[in-house]
């Protein structure tokens, strides 16, 4: 079992803390997800070393109901470091009967832990089960992702805080964010928002720790982990135009369905497309929607077939991506147009002399747009985007204009028109500057300190393996990336482009290991996440802050 640190006792504070946030609901979208920043700046400038007026509230990116709390704590130079958190949890419909315990974490434990035995347990149950013969486990709604995360954070501020303003030696600024469940309004605002704050406030940000949460069905080695980045993550789509036929005379088309399953099945968990150096890779792509375009039944082969990716990256960005697409998309379009050939022929079929000069057009929504408004003009482009807000099915929005504007350019099939379906999350990672070198070695040397202080090795990994708010913390603006972004996805409210004036500075995730999370037996374990993790940023934030010389 980890030792618990000695020195200071952060184990109960920053469980309390992560106690009485878990008992906020704040679930994504909702009322009370609205509520929480005021919840929590009232509990903040009840603190008698926190400023009233160092606690203040910003809404989130247009479009979300919910506001960003941010809350200073001032010490003797401009050097400053952002610890970011978000409040926003998943749903808790699936606790079922426990749902009215959800957000009471120590309830909801007692009643776990006498329930499970109870049961025919599934392999997370007795996992589950297995934990608590311990006490090192609370379970809760939000506790791992990411209250638990949060509470640690507020807990060094709070000390922070506490010290003679001589002893602070720089600024520690921390900003709790809602919407990561969702779009991560929350984080995109507060790119737009920190260089005004940096300006009014007299701030120089060095450094930005983010506090999100790692599940670990092991004994921790993944989970008690120092993430020097993050994965970005960009929706490709694909809207597959065919030419229809009768279904009694398939070779007097172009099947879009063959079409379209020939470049999933070339994409689909191929490795050759996973980004990264070998045994250090992003996952590869996954289709993540596949719909033809009828909606009722009939004879005909489907006109259109529409696909969506996931595409994790570390180093690609999006022109790169979608060059890429378009490679595989002609590749698998020229295939799809072989198998129709052979088959063509092999039946005696005269299609057969046709559909051996048959060639896929691939275009990007760009070069669609390009096309509509060439033949109808920019007026009746602009009302078909305008007649689609963006809404909360950003891939439903994205083919719908996609589709309109396919037969608005009078677009023959067989052709395959790629773009990006949703927002764009930047990859982060660690630099050759000085300001991320002294990062990087802060979070290693302490890493290792504390390693041998608890007995249990905290690892230093490259990238955070889910998407998170770390893509929009400390990213500078990139004009040639926005523009792709801006020219190729469907819908203006889908693209938020870094300001220009962003501000540019490292950013680490330490946080909390558990398990289950987005489950009903989320659960965290709480030596390490409520003990070790402080005690970390703790020493990280100060050896930041001193600017010790590299």
């Amino acid at each position: 079992m980890t030792k618990m640190l000695q020195r200071p006792s952060w184990a109960d504070r920053t469980r309390e803390l992560a106690v009485l946030l878990t008992g906020w609901p704040s679930v994504t979208g909702t009322p009370e997800e609205a509520r929480f920043a005021f919840q929590l700046q009232t509990l903040l400038q009840s603190w008698p070393a926190v400023r009233s007026e160092d606690v203040w509230l910003t809404p989130a990116r247009p479009g979300h109901a919910a506001w960003n709390l941010y809350v200073l704590v001032r010490g003797q130079s401009p050097r400053t470091v952002l610890l970011a958190g978000h409040y926003d949890t998943v749903s808790t419909e699936d606790y079922g009967d426990w749902q009215v315990l959800a957000h009471d974490a120590e309830a909801l434990t007692d009643k776990i832990r006498s329930a499970l035995p109870l049961r025919n347990l599934s392999s997370s149950e007795q996992l589950a089960t297995q934990d608590l013969t311990t006490e090192d486990y609370l379970f809760g709604r939000g506790l791992l992702d990411m209250k638990g995360g949060l509470a640690a954070g507020l807990a060094v501020l709070e000390r922070y805080a506490a010290l003679p303003l001589d002893d602070r030696p720089g600024h520690l600024l921390l900003v709790a964010t809602p919407d990561e469940e969702g779009r991560s309004s929350g984080a995109r605002a507060v790119a737009h928002d920190l260089p005004g704050v940096a300006r009014e406030r007299d701030l120089r940000l060095v450094a930005g720790i983010n506090l999100d949460a790692t599940a670990d069905v092991g004994t921790g080695e993944e989970g008690r982990s120092v993430y020097l980045g993050t994965v970005g993550k960009l929706l490709v789509s694909a809207l597959v135009v065919g030419r229809p036929s009768h279904a009694a005379y398939p070779f007097d088309g172009v099947s879009a369905t063959l079409l379209a399953a020939t470049l999933v099945a070339k994409v689909e968990g191929a490795p050759e497309f996973a980004d990264g150096e070998p045994g250090d890779q992003a996952s590869p792509p996954v289709c993540l929607e596949l719909k033809d375009s009828r909606t009722h039944y009939d004879v005909t082969t489907p006109a259109r077939v529409w696909c969506a990716f996931n595409v994790l990256t570390q180093s690609r960005t999006p022109t790169q991506v979608l060059s890429q697409f378009r490679r595989i998309a002609h590749e698998a379009a020229e295939a799809a147009l072989g198998v129709l050939h052979d088959r063509a022929r092999a039946a005696g079929h005269p299609s057969a002399l046709r559909l051996s000069t048959e060639r896929a057009r691939v275009l990007t929504f760009g070069e669609l747009r390009a096309q509509s408004a060439q033949r109808a003009g920019e007026a009746a482009v602009e009302k078909i985007i305008g007649e689609h807000p963006s809404g909360a099915d950003p891939l439903e929005v994205s083919r719908d204009i996609t589709s309109a504007l396919v037969t608005l350019a009078a677009l023959e099939g067989p052709a395959i028109v790629l773009g990006f379906g949703s927002l764009y999350y930047p990859p982060t990672q660690l630099g050759v500057a000085v300001a991320d070198r002294r990062l990087y070695q802060a979070a290693s040397r302490h890493a290792q300190e504390l390693s041998v202080e608890t007995g249990e090795p905290i690892q230093l990994r490259r990238y955070f393996a889910g998407i998170s708010d770390m893509s929009f913390l400390g990213q500078p603006a990139d004009p040639l990336e926005t523009q792709t972004l801006c020219e190729h996805t469907p819908h203006p409210g889908l693209v938020d482009p870094v300001p220009p004036d962003a501000l540019d500075f490292p950013v680490v995730n330490i946080g909390p290991w558990g398990r289950d999370y987005h489950q009903r037996l989320e659960r965290i374990f709480m030596p390490y996440s409520f003990a070790t993790v402080p005690e970390l940023l703790w020493r990280v934030t100060h050896s930041v802050l001193t600017g010790t010389p590299l």
